[in-house]
């Protein structure tokens, strides 16, 4: 009898941390889930681009000018609970 009352007593504490745990935890285990069963984007057919660009802007009456180019390349399919699976692309200036 009194192991059937500690047994009881040790199972009602990790009961509701369990039920706890799984109240936070599931929705974000079901998001998961959900996001990794959507199908791929296709691969794009340009996976590389150059993007030339000149910014002129004025600061306390001096004239700034900026010439660079921007270098897009496709670096994979990422996912979040945002967007869902998305075309990752890295992009960096060409200096």
């Amino acid at each position: 009898m009194k192991v059937k009352k500690t047994l009881l007593l040790l199972s009602i504490p990790l009961l509701l941390a369990f039920a706890i745990i799984a109240f936070i935890a599931l929705p974000w285990l079901l998001i998961f889930i959900g996001i990794q069963l959507e199908p791929n984007s296709s691969h794009p057919e340009i996976t590389y681009g150059k993007f030339p660009f000149r910014l002129e802007y004025e600061i306390n009456g001096q004239r700034k000018v900026i010439q660079d180019t921007l270098i897009c390349e496709y670096d994979g399919i990422g996912s979040n609970e945002a967007h869902g699976k998305y075309r990752k692309w890295k992009e960096r200036l060409s200096i």
